[in-house]
């Protein structure tokens, strides 16, 4: 009456025994068709999106994990001609490279999870290995239908670029321990030449004793036993200066930090004493361990005494002087902090000395500590710099996650 249309369902019943007589009814439908024609709308745009995502989407049955769809992206991203190479099909071959994935994945349903997230590595049709951020979606308001909605973003060549930046990291720092090496010549040289020239000592106060009508078997013995424990420490300097020297993969093992310290002043003994320079080295208290690659942690310590004594040479500080500490400032962490007597660090400077290609030296490569803090953020730690060293000049200083001994 009031000139609105609505969508019917029209019935006419015409009963037999009524002459010339029609039944009809009508139902109103409107709201069920508006109903239909809003989920026809939303089906369209689940559609459209599912189809044109610039993510590889698969929806899969979930109880015999059977692709039942897939997207444009995921035929490209996969390597299949179409469709029909992925649909119809179980997922079992494209786990080849990765099934502890697989094995998770599987649990996170059988616990009910709604959804499973992992970066991991997939088998494209097309036999390459992709990397990828896989994720499943188990919606439960589907009741009845076992559906999963998987979806997958390309990380192959993001993780192909930060492999590359490891490398060229790797190649920086091996650059960086050759430029230190060929710095500490002299120490390395001095450092050599203690223990042979001990060694030539020994062996000519041998054969003196021996050489007598009486020899000093006894005498002989001892020198002898020198000699050897000279050789063994001639052979580990030799040892550390090649392993500094070498291109390798990073080793964790348990360390002292304390003892990686007191090896890494080994190779600066003869630099310190050449430059007049007065190390003290206080070790922490207790026997904190940590878990790291010993070149590396030794070319962290290196770098900063040489930078502190290049700083107080530089700016031609009398009295040099370099203190060494380790402390244990909490339960989880070892604190290892150079400090040094020079001018300390330009305020202006000091958000920007962990920079690639930064330097305040005029034959600095500006790698030195920026390869220092990525060794000790790669252990887990963080080093910084600040003035406020106990002898007025700057202070470098880092910390380490404590491993604890497990019984």
């Amino acid at each position: 009456m009031d000139g609105s249309v609505v969508d019917v369902l029209f019935t006419a019943a015409r009963p037999g025994a009524i002459a010339d007589k029609s039944l009809v009814s009508f139902i109103d439908i409107t709201e069920r068709k508006q109903a239909f024609l809003a989920l026809e709308k939303s089906e369209q745009r689940y559609r459209h999106l599912f189809r044109n995502t610039p993510v590889a989407l698969w929806q899969l049955n979930a109880q015999p994990l059977i692709v039942e769809e897939v997207n444009d992206y995921a035929i490209q991203l996969f390597g299949a001609r179409d469709e029909g190479e992925l649909i119809g099909y179980p997922t079992h071959w494209i786990w080849k490279a990765s099934m502890d994935t697989l094995r998770r994945a599987l649990e996170s349903r059988w616990r009910g999870e709604e959804s499973f997230q992992e970066t991991t590595k997939l088998v494209t049709r097309d036999g390459r290995t992709i990397d990828v951020l896989y994720t499943a979606a188990r919606p439960q308001m589907i009741e009845g239908l076992p559906i999963s909605l998987v979806s997958m973003i390309d990380l192959t060549e993001r993780v192909r670029a930060q492999e590359e930046l490891r490398r060229m990291q790797a190649d920086f720092a091996h650059a960086a321990r050759i430029s230190m090496l060929g710095e500490l010549t002299a120490s390395i040289a001095h450092e050599v030449n203690q223990p042979l020239a001990a060694i030539a000592t020994g062996g000519e106060a041998s054969l003196r004793w021996l050489a007598r009508p009486t020899p000093d078997v006894n005498e002989v013995r001892e020198l002898t036993k020198r000699m050897v424990a000279d050789a063994r420490r001639a052979s580990d300097i030799v040892a550390g200066i090649r392993a500094m020297a070498t291109r390798r993969a990073p080793e964790q093992t348990l360390l002292s930090l304390d003892d990686v310290i007191r090896e890494a002043l080994v190779f600066l003994r003869h630099e310190v004493e050449s430059r007049a320079v007065a190390v003290s080295h206080f070790p922490a208290l207790g026997s904190q361990k940590v878990l790291g690659d010993r070149t590396q942690l030794q070319q962290v310590v290196v770098n900063l005494a040489v930078n502190a004594m290049q700083a107080m040479a530089q700016a031609g500080s009398t009295a040099r002087t370099i203190i060494i500490r380790t402390a244990g400032p909490d339960q989880t962490n070892v604190r290892c902090s150079v400090e040094d007597s020079g001018p300390g660090v330009e305020p202006q400077h000091i958000t920007r000395l962990f920079d690639s290609f930064f330097t305040t030296k005029d034959s600095g490569m500006g790698m030195g500590l920026r390869i220092c803090r990525s060794v000790i953020e790669a252990h887990g730690g963080r080093l910084a710099a600040d003035n406020e060293s106990s002898v007025g000049g700057a202070r470098f200083f880092f910390t380490l996650p404590v491993v604890h001994a497990t019984s």
